[in-house]
């Protein structure tokens, strides 16, 4: 399983503020806008809807359309990032389907108080003040961990012909961060963890509030040297709510996870873990008619033994039965041959799986002012009960579902360079799709459903979700290390991404697809499919990193591309995203820091994202990016910024 791990050094290093900072500059990791302008992290060409965000191991809840807002986690105390490509569902169950993203904090390890102070300042494109206090330490017994961040921005506009809607208003938030440890003797520890974020966002259309908090315990019970057990109670809530026009829109989740996990070191060579849990989980918000309960129960085990001396395998698997869907068996295999002492290889298949979430089941949307509403399946056939129609359409969603592969090569041919190869294909199917319903039971020839039914318009469009596509994304991904002397070193990662729907190859190959050109309509074929919405075919970075120890100085230069994607079909080619299509530009962002630290007291630091000012102009005049003579904020980039970090360590 490929994994790739951010160390706070290079966190660091990037001058990286919130966690979409540091992703951005990942092989592989890209950031997508949809049409609401929520963003969201892909990897391997996976959306954001399939990727799992954790803080030490735990869920992060709250999702629009699918994204969790990577700018509302700030970098401050963490330790590292652990990143999982592919298939996680066999530990963590639902929405690791496309991976996971793990945040593990800072830990105390010394009976010295440690505490620091850092203050960021950032101008140019975007103006923004980023504030952190950390103390921690562990005093005989009681080890506390403490921090807090204040993080303001006077928000930025990448079209600014129409300053009266902005990309992104000014807001003000602050995230509080303890944990707490006690060990009660050489057998018992009990940790209590807890985080709280805050956000206040005013615009001249609406105000915005969103609180998000997390709580957490745990005892850790040590039977002897080889057994021990972990009993974890977890709670999280996410809230927001936005008044516009007088009206107030809330959403409130909330999760509760019960959980104890067991590890058993079986031998010298093997080690068992396995667990059982429950999931508790709810939401209430404006769009639904009630508020939605879900429960799950599940269970899981991994067993990591090395039956050859440079053989590690790990078997793993979960079960998870589910009161509002299919249950669903969540299998991994994964091994590492060390081949030579500089060559070793490694591979993984896994199965994965995303449940239905609350919106797709209870959706109630009713945006009757532009003529269409959107119902999940359970409220679509409440409201239609009775109705004939009805029964053609889907109720109960299938488990979206994949299989990933991952095979590849460690080398390390000297010591001072290495190399990490890796090939992916993950296959997804009962991918869950919007879709017209009336135009649906027209195709079957089935008496379409009236909106005046329900009291909505006549002509109202009525739109709701189903399984259908089954899609693939498949490639190579290569990361570099190479270290030239003791004081220089080069990093370096490239993606190659392909991409696919199944059901559209299969169109293409009925011959019945043409595409609109300047010459004439030209009947598309399997060479000139690009593949998915938001795909980059080549994606990669190099980053050149000095170190001069002896006056504690350092500076680096940090280069990121992404290739050409398209964002939608321009050419009438029914919705698929064929080389005629009208692409949005490639671009390559040049990032640089310096750092200087002064009496082993401070550090000062000083940065420029975006040297060249790459905007992504070259889209901003395309017709196809621009609805109402506007263009889409989507196709366009932030501009060069410029920041300056004091950090005090005492």
């Amino acid at each position: 399983m490929p994994v790739t791990l951010i160390s706070k050094k290079q966190l660091q290093q990037a001058g990286s503020v919130r966690l979409r900072d540091i992703l951005l500059e990942q092989a592989g990791i890209v950031m997508v806008k949809d049409n609401g302008n929520s963003e969201g992290v892909q990897m391997q060409g996976i959306a954001a809807d399939y990727i799992l965000i954790l803080i030490d191991g735990l869920p992060i809840v709250g999702r629009t359309a699918g994204n969790i807002d990577l700018n509302k986690l700030t970098v401050n105390n963490i330790k590292q990032i652990e990143i999982v490509k592919g298939p996680a569902s066999s530990l963590y169950g639902s929405e690791a389907m496309g991976g996971v993203i793990n945040i593990i904090t800072e830990q105390p390890t010394t009976d010295r108080i440690k505490s620091s102070f850092s203050i960021l300042t950032r101008g140019g494109a975007m103006n923004e003040l980023d504030i952190n206090a950390n103390t921690m330490a562990k005093l005989d017994r009681l080890s506390f961990v403490a921090g807090i961040n204040l993080n303001s921005s006077g928000g930025f506009d990448l079209t600014t012909e129409t300053p009266e809607n902005r990309t992104m208003y000014p807001y003000q938030n602050y995230t509080g961060n303890l944990r707490l440890g006690y060990t009660f003797s050489q057998h018992l520890e009990a940790f209590v963890s807890g985080r709280l974020y805050h956000q206040e966002q005013n615009t001249p259309f609406s105000d915005n509030l969103e609180t998000d908090w997390n709580w957490n315990t745990m005892f850790k019970h040590t039977i002897s040297d080889t057994w021990s057990f972990d009993y974890t109670f977890y709670a999280t809530r996410n809230k927001t709510e936005s008044v516009f026009n007088g009206e107030t829109a809330l959403y409130n989740r909330s999760l509760l996870r019960p959980e104890i996990k067991t590890t058993l070191s079986v031998s010298d060579r093997a080690t068992l873990i396995a667990g059982l849990g429950a999931n508790y989980d709810a939401l209430a918000r404006t769009s639904f008619e009630s508020e939605k309960n879900y429960e799950a129960y599940y269970v899981f085990g991994q067993y990591d033994f090395n039956p050859l001396e440079k053989l590690n395998v790990v078997i793993g698997a979960r079960f998870d039965s589910h009161n509002a869907y299919e249950s669903a068996f969540s299998p991994k295999l994964s091994t590492r041959y060390e081949i030579t002492d500089w060559l070793s290889t490694r591979g993984s298949v896994g199965y994965g799986f995303k449940a239905p979430d609350f919106r797709q089941l209870y959706f109630n949307f009713r945006n009757t002012s532009s003529g269409y509403v959107v119902f999940g399946t359970e409220t679509i056939h409440d409201l239609y009960a009775g109705n004939e129609s009805i029964e053609y359409l889907q109720k109960q969603l299938k488990p979206e579902s994949s299989i990933g592969y991952n095979f590849g090569f460690q080398i390390q041919p000297l010591n001072n360079l290495s190399l990490n190869l890796n090939v992916f294909r993950n296959d997804i199917q009962n991918l869950i799709d919007t879709y017209e319903v009336n135009e649906f039971l027209k195709d079957a020839y089935v008496t379409e459903l009236h909106a005046e039914e329900i009291g909505l318009g006549k002509g109202t469009r009525i739109f709701s979700y189903r399984n259908i596509n089954k899609v693939y994304t498949q490639g190579v991904e290569v990361k570099v290390n190479y270290k030239i002397n003791d004081n220089f070193k080069i990093l370096g990662g490239y993606q190659y991404l392909d991409t696919g729907d199944k059901e559209e190859e299969k169109l293409i190959e009925s011959g019945t697809v043409f595409v609109e050109t300047d010459v004439s309509d030209v009947k598309l074929t399997l060479f000139d499919y690009f593949g998915l919405r938001n795909r980059s075919k080549h994606t990669g970075n190099i980053k050149l990193f000095y170190d001069n120890y002896e006056h504690k100085f350092s500076a680096n230069v940090r280069a990121l591309y992404r290739s050409k994607y398209a964002i939608a079909d321009t050419n009438n080619s029914r919705g698929i995203i064929d080389k005629y299509d009208t692409f949005v530009s490639g671009n390559l962002q040049i990032n640089a820091v310096v750092e200087k630290e002064l009496y082993s007291l401070f550090k000062l630091q000083f940065g420029v994202d975006n040297i060249g000012n790459e905007t992504g102009s070259s889209n901003a005049d395309v017709d196809a990016f621009q609805v109402g003579g506007v263009v889409n904020d989507a196709v366009l980039l932030l501009g060069r910024t410029f920041y300056g970090r004091v950090t005090f360590n005492f």
